[in-house]
């Protein structure tokens, strides 16, 4: 069962930064999209990045606190990971770094809840 977690885990990952890397693989978008919507669509790509390493890297599956917690650690550093990758391809915006600042605070206070869930 683990290693099958781990193997869908690298599955959604990869899927998630190919995603983001290449948001419009599946279908086009309008031509009326400019830079910052196209680094928002990135972001929704984000959600595979991290439930991709929250399977791939999460060993207790006991507590529910932990769970959540680890959950909510790995998805927002695939979010943070998704906004990176289009801040680098699509150019910078104040607004875009603001997101990006409170999605940094965001995974630090939920690592501090696993932390404690798990001691």
């Amino acid at each position: 069962m683990n290693l099958l977690l781990k193997i869908s885990g690298v599955i959604l990952l990869s899927a998630g930064l190919i995603l983001a890397i290449k948001p419009d693989l599946f279908s086009k978008f309008s031509t009326s999209v400019d830079a910052y919507q196209m680094i928002e669509k990135r972001v929704k790509w984000g959600m595979l990045i991290g439930l991709g390493g929250f399977m791939i890297f999460n060993n207790t599956w006991t507590s529910w606190g932990s769970l959540a917690a680890g959950l909510l650690v790995s998805l927002t550093l695939g979010i943070i990971m998704a906004r990176l990758t289009g801040l680098v391809s699509d150019g910078f915006f104040i607004k875009q770094l603001y997101w990006l600042l409170i999605e940094m605070i965001a995974p630090i206070i939920f690592g501090f809840l696993y932390w404690k869930q798990t001691l």
